[in-house]
């Protein structure tokens, strides 16, 4: 098992404490920055002094996720009354996302408690073998293509329960690079996978209508799949490729087959609890993938709202009603939910909100007319690792709505083929995969405890990095010839 050695405050630490308030500070003495608004400048302030802080650790990340409520009213850009631009810092810490994790985990939770994480993961091992790297690719496989047709989030939270338990059950702490990206593998494949149709993540969706406002070209679903697909088919594997390789999943150690055979066979049957989890588990899973037969009957219901619910029936469902014992308890809960955790997802969600409401996103946008001195593949990997890093701290569908009218415009005094730039930047705004605050999916993948932000950066960064010099030669030598599109 592998072993983090622990540090002092290191001049790391030291450094980045400073850094982050000499950043902020700067940024908020200046007179004036060119098409941002004061509003823009203090959120951009903010923005600088959280991710400075994040990556250096001066103090805990959770600590770190309060700097918004902390941090904000004094500088005036929101408090206990919104600002004019409806900047919040107080309800993201009770957002969508942060309740939704709440019913994922306490999934896993109970797939631990009652023993049916050991009889999960020696099947799993069983069937798709004993090495780490194979396990990762199956699992992203999986998540990709439930990803293709279903909501990226909802992928993930399918997915990571049944990760939790192998991990658990195999013995692999938190420390340990197979943990970290087999948690990875899982958030990124659900970004990927919902790259390869139309239908695949919301972003996809509003990218499509605006294409369509903008250059008057309807895109069929045939002919989205003829330009993502291709890129979620080399995309993925090499994704999992780079994790292995970020987090040396080659030296973990698996108990060979034979043994986990013998094991799986000396489980026996299983009991009543177990028959009652796994029940359980097939019924809120199969009620993730149904959520869109759900929502006609129960037509206010949400995924988040579905995943606290099914969180909470937990402590209804009796095992022996007599003795009072329940699928769930409030100390295995307590103890099994890391609750900072939860205070990061909402400092994350917070700087993407302020990020994108305060026309950040909008004011980088606006300067992209040094394309023009570029030749035409350098204008679509420029905007792609633009686009591709700004998505970072805004979530994808503002980073879309934002840069789709000027990267028209861009386009048409460029002579560029419209759609081919304007699909560079729809399918590189999924390209989140350095922080929490990047989308719902590395978010979920936070909250498991598994992963530190250093973590999610480094083997974010050189995924992202993939997929930026895949778009040329995904979009010239393979999707061009399929598609009408350009």
């Amino acid at each position: 098992m592998e072993n983090k050695k622990k540090q002092g405050y290191s001049t790391a630490k030291i450094a980045g404490l400073f850094l982050g308030l000499a950043a902020a500070a700067i940024i908020l003495m200046l007179p004036g920055i060119s098409g941002l608004d004061a509003v823009g400048q203090k959120a951009l302030a903010l923005t600088a002094l959280i991710v400075i802080w994040w990556i250096t650790e001066p103090v805990p990340i959770w600590v770190s996720a309060l700097l918004p409520i902390a941090v904000s009213p004094l500088i005036g850009l929101a408090g206990v009354k919104t600002t004019a631009e409806g900047l919040s810092v107080y309800a993201n810490y009770a957002s969508p996302v942060v309740l939704m994790s709440i019913g994922v985990f306490l999934l896993a939770a109970v797939i631990e408690k009652w023993g049916l994480h050991k009889r999960i993961a020696l099947n799993i091992v069983a069937k798709v073998g004993s090495k780490p790297t194979r396990i990762i690719m199956g699992f992203a496989l999986a998540t990709g293509f439930i990803s293709m047709f279903k909501s990226n989030v909802t992928a993930t939270a399918m997915m990571l329960p049944i990760g939790i338990a192998l991990l658990k059950q195999l013995g692999f702490d938190r420390e340990s690079g197979f943990s970290k990206a087999l948690i990875l593998a899982i958030a990124f494949a659900a970004s990927i996978g919902g790259m390869g149709t139309m239908i695949g993540s919301g972003t996809n969706i509003a990218g499509s209508a605006l294409m369509k406002d903008l250059a008057s070209i309807d895109i069929t679903f045939l002919e989205w799949m003829k330009v993502g697909l291709p890129f979620v088919i080399l995309f993925l594997p090499l994704s999992v490729i780079i994790l292995n390789l970020v987090f040396n999943v080659k030296q973990a150690k698996i108990e060979d087959a034979d043994t986990i055979h013998r094991e799986l066979k000396a489980l026996g049957s299983m009991s009543k609890a177990e028959k009652l989890t796994a029940a359980y588990v097939v019924i809120a899973i199969a009620g993730f993938v149904l959520m869109t037969q759900l929502k006609k009957i129960f037509p206010m219901i949400a995924d988040e709202n579905y995943a606290v619910l099914i969180g909470l029936a937990l402590f209804l469902i009796p095992v022996d009603f007599k003795e009072g014992k329940f699928l769930m308890d409030s100390k295995t809960a307590i103890r099994e939910i890391s609750w900072s955790t939860y205070l990061l997802l909402g400092g994350a969600l917070v700087l993407g909100d302020v990020f994108s409401k305060a026309g950040i996103a909008k004011w980088l946008a606006s300067y992209m007319g040094f394309l023009s001195n570029l030749p035409e593949i350098g204008v679509v990997i420029a905007i792609a690792v633009i686009v591709a890093f700004i998505t970072e701290f805004a979530s994808n569908f503002v980073v879309a709505s934002a840069f789709l009218p000027p990267i028209f415009g861009i386009a048409v005094e460029l002579g560029i083929n419209p759609m081919l730039l304007m699909m560079t930047v729809t399918l590189s705004a999924s390209l989140a995969f350095m922080f929490p605050s990047g989308t719902p999916t590395n978010a979920l993948a936070f909250g498991t405890g598994y992963i530190d932000i250093k973590d999610m950066v480094k083997g974010g960064f050189f995924v992202k990095m993939i997929g930026v010099v895949l778009f040329p030669v995904v979009f010239y030598f393979i999707s061009a010839p399929l598609t009408t599109l350009f």
